[in-house]
């Protein structure tokens, strides 16, 4: 493809009014093929735009020398002679290495026409990889000027008017240059006119007048926006301080907050843009672009307050500011994505009309919403945090998942403090130079208590790693992150602090990948340091960092201690991908278990992901149920079977297997034209709920002796968690703030709607052989829980239980002796950490009689979540004392772990 002439080199006294972006077509390439025909008359010679894979060996001497070389050999492709070029700069990445040429005519430089050749280390010299670039290949244009530079700058004030009136004009002249056109080039003196228009706006224009002819060849503003123009204005910000702000003022005479006076305007058009959602709800932005419903942020004079002061508008938009400048300055990248993009702020979002306390970036903004009324822009460390996410996603692309979740919020911790504290002069010695989010509480309380979170907390992998499941926290990002933040931070404190952000940037960018974790995040730093030829001082100072924070080859199996036997090693359950299935970490009857779980590794290697693991108190071998082409989950047991739920690709029912797990897999039910869930067995009779296509979902009750019945025939019903026991069946109905039970006997049910909140709902639902228990979970950002029960017998009298009384309660189990529990960490807005939840256990009599007795289950030093009774005291749990989660069990309480 060649590439046309859309520069339009006009005559005397005509300006040409163009950018950068708009003066060439569509890039040519070129591979390993020959030379392009010649370009048509109406053409301008330009070379190919990239080239890969010309060189097959290395060539001798530096960089630079490589690619003179490889030029000077592909004359045929390049058109170009080697002479005509001028070395910039020269680049390095590890082996990489980027020489950058300015194309010359007979020594004269020619407009916009750069090349860089892109070189990699190898056999003692550089290969060439790739080229990327314009050069102009027929350029014939004397470079003897006839107008002197002296007349050509008097006739550019006289010929365009605008320029004479500008404030405090300054002319920065630079000499001759060719502008390239279809007819050999022209050749032009060229000036830079800085200053000021009267309405404020900035001016940078360049001009090119031609020196045969004396006439504007080509004359366009570095700076100037299409529809407004730049000014600055002043913004107050949530501190009551002012600063001065960069802002567009537009054709209505109105200011908005769109900067667009960063270095990545000239050449992209990058802004920085800061909108007020004006409380809309954070779901509703979250997502995409920014939509038309949301405004600028906007101010009839050039002074921001009021909303936009107390909406987080004017610190969001100078923080972000921030951000560029030290990303471009100190890190040299343009930008989040690094190709000079606009940068887009969304503040003052709400959650169902209150505060919404996070921060967040949604792969294309960041989003902001108020934390205790200030708005979490306020903070530069908040900031900085945010736009790295961004930055991450366009380089390592880190999961935000477990250990490398915790990694990409370590980076944006890192980034956001490396940023706060340069700024506010913030030593690293200083004990509250790794506080993250300490000036979100706007002085009213001490920095310590205000902070999210410290990379200065000195936690260690090996003993203050959580694998906590996957459905709090994303599995620990931002508990664990302090763990690998720690260690980057501490490595700031020991070399150079800048050389130290070099270092962490090249390992995300080059090294790390989706799924690294903590390890490998030490191997990324080392080998991004020694790429930077660091010292061995600085080398020993990095790997005392990591050793200090536990990380170290094998960490994960090097930590934490727990006091029961583990039958279920480093599992996935089921229900952190499955909502629907049972909260607990097994299925117990008698001495038979029964885990569901998948196995995130069979997801990208085609086997199970999804299986069931059964076996015996006590008893080895473990037996597996698993099918390669379907997932087995949700199982529930009694004397005579284990029924679960099987998705395979043509449908979704129940199926069975023997009362410890032994024999075929059969089929019980599954209709083509509906889908079978939530399958719960007692006494040789099944209950599931099967859901159509038209969203009808109907508790389906199978007898004993195989005749089926409809429990829920009336057309509307939407059933969940289902419980059957002691010929009772109880489920979740209408829009989940309803609790049924049906008597299986008498065919009857009753009904009763929670006492809770507007948007409490019933999450999870189990029964003993006269009470019912359920879950309320509701909150409008954090959620808030409670249990509740009522007797079978007169479902009216439900009532909430006066303990535990823990708004984070977690996963239950009840038998009619003993009532368990665990408690979710609360991570909240952008990772706070209650630590890891505990489960207790008290009689259930006790607890109806609204007695406080509970004890520990467990003294294991990790977490325990999803408590399972078995007879008498036997109890299952998912613990996650190691770097996995284990299902462990013990045959009695622990008690007291005094």
């Amino acid at each position: 493809m060649r590439r046309t002439n859309v520069l339009r080199l006009l005559a005397t006294g005509v300006v040409a009014a163009a950018t950068g972006a708009s003066l060439m077509a569509a890039p040519a390439w070129a591979g390993d093929t020959a030379p392009e025909p010649a370009p048509a008359p109406d053409q301008v010679g330009v070379a190919p735009a990239m080239t890969q894979g010309l060189d097959k060996a290395a060539r001798a001497g530096t960089p630079a020398q490589a690619a003179r070389a490889h030029i000077k050999a592909h004359r045929g492709t390049y058109k170009v002679p080697v002479s005509d070029l001028s070395t910039v700069r020269t680049t390095k990445d590890g082996a990489q290495s980027s020489v950058r040429f300015q194309q010359k005519h007979n020594g004269v430089p020619v407009f916009g026409a750069e090349y860089a050749v892109q070189t990699r280390a190898a056999d003692g010299g550089q290969q060439v990889t790739s080229a990327t670039g314009t050069l102009y290949t027929d350029l014939t244009v004397s470079t003897t000027p006839t107008v002197s530079e002296a007349t050509a700058k008097q006739r550019m004030f006289s010929l365009d008017r605008g320029l004479s009136g500008v404030r405090g004009a300054k002319t920065e002249a630079h000499g001759l240059s060719v502008l390239p056109d279809a007819k050999g080039g022209r050749l032009a003196w060229h000036f830079t006119v800085t200053g000021g228009r009267a309405n404020g706006a900035p001016v940078r224009q360049e001009v090119y007048i031609d020196a045969r002819v004396g006439g504007i060849a080509l004359s366009y503003n570095n700076v100037d926006a299409a529809d407004a123009s730049p000014a600055q204005g002043t913004g107050v910000r949530v501190d009551g301080t002012e600063a001065k702000l960069d802002v567009n003022k537009e054709t209505d005479g109105s200011y908005t907050l769109v900067d667009s006076t960063r270095a990545m305007y000239p050449a992209t058009g990058g802004q920085i843009r800061t909108y007020d959602a004006q409380r809309k709800q954070y779901t509703d932005v979250a997502g995409g672009p920014v939509t038309d419903d949301i405004p600028l942020a906007t101010s009839a004079g050039d002074r921001f307050d009021g909303a936009n002061t107390t909406s987080g508008a004017v610190d969001a938009h100078l923080n972000a500011a921030k951000v560029y400048e030290y990303y471009k300055n100190q890190i040299g990248r343009d930008g989040v994505d690094g190709k000079g993009g606009t940068i887009y702020s969304v503040v003052n979002v709400a959650s169902n009309g209150k505060d919404y306390a996070n921060a967040f970036w949604d792969g294309s903004k960041m989003v902001y919403g108020h934390m205790n009324g200030v708005p979490l822009s306020v903070g530069l460390d908040v900031v900085g945090h945010e736009m790295t996410h961004g930055v991450t996603e366009h380089s390592a692309g880190l999961v935000y998942l477990n250990q490398s979740g915790a990694l990409n919020e370590a980076i944006s911790d890192y980034f956001g403090n490396a940023m706060e504290t340069a700024d506010k002069g913030v030593a690293m010695s200083d004990p509250t130079s790794g506080l993250i989010g300490e000036y979100l509480c706007n002085g009213t309380k001490p920095l310590e208590e205000c902070a999210l979170r410290d990379l200065n907390d000195g936690r260690s992998a090996q003993k203050d790693y959580q694998p906590i499941p996957l459905d709090i926290d994303n599995g620990g990002v931002h508990y664990n992150s302090t763990i690998v933040g720690g260690a980057l931070w501490d490595m700031r404190k020991n070399i150079d602090s800048k050389l130290a952000d070099r270092i962490i940037y090249r390992s995300a960018q080059n090294y790390l990948t989706p799924l690294s974790g903590f390890t490998d995040m030490r191997n990324a730093v080392t080998l991004a340091a020694k790429s930077l030829n660091v010292s061995k001082a600085d080398l020993a100072a990095i790997d005392k960092a990591f050793d200090e924070h536990g990380i170290e080859a094998g960490w994960e199996q090097k930590g934490g201690t727990h006091d029961g036997t583990t039958i279920g090693a480093d599992v996935l359950p089921a229900y952190e991908v499955y909502s629907g299935v049972d909260e607990q970490a097994a299925q117990i009857n008698g001495d038979v278990y029964a885990i569901s779980h998948g196995d995130a590794i069979a997801w990208d290697q085609g086997s199970a992901a999804f299986g069931i693991t059964v076996g015996r108190f006590g008893k080895k071998p473990t037996h597996e149920l698993a099918q390669k082409d379907a997932y087995l989950l949700d199982p529930s047991l009694d004397d005579d079977r284990i029924v679960f739920t099987r998705i395979a690709g043509d449908s979704i029912g129940v199926y069975q297997t023997g009362p410890k797990g032994q024999g075929a897999i059969k089929k019980v039910v599954d209709r083509p034209d509906a889908d079978e869930t939530e399958p719960v067995t007692d006494n040789g009779a099944l209950a599931y709920i099967s859901t159509t296509a038209d969203g009808e979902q109907d508790v389906m009750l199978r007898k004993a002796d195989g005749t089926t019945v409809n429990v829920t025939p009336e057309a509307g019903t939407h059933a969940s968690h289902l419980a059957m026991k002691n010929g009772r069946i109880a489920w979740a109905g209408g829009d989940g703030t309803y609790v049924y039970v049906h008597d299986i006997r008498t065919g009857t049910t009753q009904t009763k709607r929670i006492t809770g909140f507007l948007f409490d709902y019933v999450s999870d639902i189990q029964l003993t052989s006269d009470r019912v228990f359920w879950r309320e979970t509701g909150g409008f950002l954090i959620p808030s829980t409670k249990f509740v029960s009522g007797p079978l017998d007169d479902l009216p009298k439900a009532a909430a239980l006066r303990y535990p009384s823990s708004v984070y309660l977690a996963q239950f189990s009840v038998t009619d002796e003993y009532f368990a529990y665990s408690t979710f960490d609360l991570w909240g807005a952008l990772g706070s950490w209650s630590g890891p939840g505990k489960a207790k256990v008290a009689r259930t009599a006790d607890v109806l009689a609204g007695l406080n007795t509970f004890t520990r289950v467990s003294c294991s030093s990790g977490a325990q979540l999803a408590p399972s009774l078995g007879d008498g005291q036997r109890i299952a749990w998912l613990d996650t004392t190691a770097a996995a989660t284990d299902v462990v069990t013990r045959a009695t309480f622990a008690g007291t772990c005094e």
